[in-house]
C-alpha cells in the first residue's frame, strides 16, 4: 500500500449518479443535490442587482 492509494482507490459511483441524473423528471439545472440552493442564491443575486440599477437609473433620471 502506498502514500498515494487512498487517492485513486476509491469506489465508482459513476453508474448509480447516471441512473438518477437520467432518471429525474425535474428539469437539468435542479437535479443536483445543491441546486436549489445554488439556483436560489443566484436569482437573489440577479434579482437585487437589476433592482439596484433600476434604482439607481431612476435617482439619475430625477436629479437626486
Amino acid at each position: 500500500m502506498s502514500l498515494l492509494s487512498p487517492l485513486y482507490n476509491l469506489p465508482n459511483h459513476v453508474i448509480k449518479q447516471q441512473q438518477y441524473y437520467q432518471g429525474s423528471t425535474k428539469p437539468l439545472i435542479m437535479r443536483g443535490a445543491r441546486a436549489p440552493i445554488y439556483v436560489r442564491a443566484y436569482t437573489t443575486l440577479w434579482v437585487v442587482g437589476v433592482a439596484s440599477t433600476i434604482y439607481a437609473m431612476t435617482s439619475l433620471v430625477k436629479g437626486k
